[in-house]
C-alpha cells in the first residue's frame, strides 16, 4: 500500500472515531457511522411488538453491570422487540430508532397486552368480592394454570392490594380448568386427602398505576384482608366475601359494624362451590361482642352482586338447587332500618 493510501485510510478512520475523556483519565472510544453508512446499514428485523409496563425504564447499550444508558422509556410506550437473551433481557428498538437492552420484566408483548385488555373488559362489571393482598412477588397470568411461564404477563410486588373477583381450579401444576361438579354430599363421603390434587386461582383487579389491571393469581399467594373485628370469628369456616351493613355505637367499645359473610369450609369445601353458607353477624350492644343473628345453607359461586339503597342491602347470587344441581339466581335482602337489629330475608325465588 502506498503512503498516500495509508494516509487516506487513517483519515477515513479518524473521521469515524469520537474520543471522550472520562473521570480519572479513562478514554472511551465510540465508533460512529456517517449518515451515508446509516442509509446502507440493515435494520434488525423485529420479532414482535411490545409495550412498556413501567415508567423510567432505561435502555442500555449492553446487559453488562456497567453499561451506558441510551434512553428512558415511559409506561405504555410501544417498542419493537428484536431479540431475547434468556429470561431477563430483551433487545428493543424505540420509536426514535434507538436500539438497546431492557429488562424483560418491563416489557410485555403487544399481543399479550391486547389479550389482557380483553380480560379487563370482561371483568369490568364484576364488583370486588373481597380485598386481598399479595404475600409475595406474584405472577399475574393471562389464564389460570402454572404448567409453564407462557401465560405470565408480569410480576406484581409483595404487599400489592388486589380486588378478588372470581375463583377457579386447575389440575395441580396444570393449565386445564377443572369443570365445576356440584356434589353436596361429597364431604361426608370422603376425606380432603382423597380429593384430586388441584390448584386454586383468583381472578383479580389491580390498583390504578398498573398498566395491566386484571389477571389470574395463584390463590396461596393472596391473603384475604378480613376486617380485624371479624378475623378471629373464623374457625372451620373461613370468609370468602363480607359486606358491611350498618354501624352502631357501643359505649364501651366504640363504633362497630354489622356484617353479612359468605363462608366455605377451610379444608373440605363442597365440590363445585365457592361458598356454602351465609351468616348475619350483629354486634350485641349488651354483650359487647358479635352474635350470629341468622345463618343459611347457601351453596353458590362467585361473583355476588351487591346494591345498597337507603336502609336495604340487596345481594344477588347464583346458588345450586340441592335436588337438581342446577344453578339459579337468588336474591337476599338485609333490612337495616333498625340499625341495632338488622333483618335478613330471602326474596326470590
Amino acid at each position: 500500500m502506498t503512503r498516500d493510501g495509508r494516509s487516506s485510510t487513517l483519515e477515513s478512520f479518524h473521521s469515524r472515531v469520537v474520543t471522550v475523556r472520562g473521570i480519572g483519565g479513562v478514554v472511551l472510544v465510540l465508533m460512529w457511522v456517517s449518515s451515508g453508512g446509516c442509509e446502507r446499514a440493515v435494520r434488525s428485523p423485529k420479532v414482535e411488538e411490545g409495550v412498556i409496563l413501567s415508567s423510567g425504564v432505561p435502555v442500555r447499550n449492553s446487559t453488562a453491570v456497567l453499561a451506558i444508558e441510551l434512553a428512558q422509556l415511559q409506561q405504555a410506550e410501544e417498542v419493537e422487540i428484536l431479540e431475547r437473551k434468556g429470561a431477563e433481557w430483551v433487545r428493543v428498538r424505540t420509536r426514535a430508532g434507538i436500539e438497546g437492552w431492557v429488562e424483560s420484566r418491563h416489557v410485555l408483548s403487544k399481543r399479550a397486552f391486547e389479550r389482557a385488555q380483553e380480560l379487563e373488559r370482561t371483568v369490568a362489571s364484576i364488583q370486588r368480592q373481597a380485598l386481598g393482598q399479595l404475600v409475595g412477588n406474584a405472577a399475574i397470568r393471562l389464564t389460570p394454570g402454572r404448567a409453564s411461564e407462557e401465560n405470565v404477563l408480569f410480576y406484581a410486588p409483595a404487599g400489592t392490594l388486589v380486588d378478588i373477583l372470581r375463583q377457579e381450579r386447575t389440575a395441580r401444576m396444570g393449565q386445564e380448568l377443572i369443570p365445576r361438579r356440584y356434589e353436596p354430599r361429597a364431604r361426608r363421603r370422603r376425606s380432603p386427602e382423597s380429593a384430586p390434587a388441584s390448584d386454586s386461582w383468583y381472578c383479580v383487579r389491580l390498583p390504578e398505576g398498573f398498566l395491566v389491571r386484571a389477571g389470574w393469581v395463584y390463590a396461596p399467594l393472596v391473603e384475604r384482608k378480613v376486617p380485624d373485628r371479624l378475623r378471629h370469628l373464623q374457625g372451620d369456616y373461613v370468609f370468602v366475601a363480607w359486606y358491611e351493613l350498618a354501624q352502631v355505637e357501643d359505649p364501651e367499645i366504640g363504633t362497630s359494624s354489622h356484617y353479612l359473610t359468605f363462608d366455605t369450609h377451610r379444608t373440605a369445601p363442597v365440590p363445585g362451590t365457592d361458598f356454602e353458607r351465609l351468616r348475619l353477624w350483629v354486634w350485641d350492644l349488651a354483650r359487647h361482642r358479635y352474635t350470629i343473628r341468622r345463618w343459611e345453607i347457601a351453596h353458590g359461586v362467585l361473583p355476588i352482586e351487591h346494591e345498597h339503597e337507603a336502609t336495604q342491602h340487596r345481594f344477588r347470587m347464583r346458588l345450586y338447587d340441592p335436588k337438581t344441581g342446577a344453578l339459579g339466581e337468588v336474591e337476599y335482602i338485609v333490612d337495616v332500618s333498625d340499625p341495632a337489629a338488622p333483618r335478613l330475608q330471602r326474596s326470590r325465588p
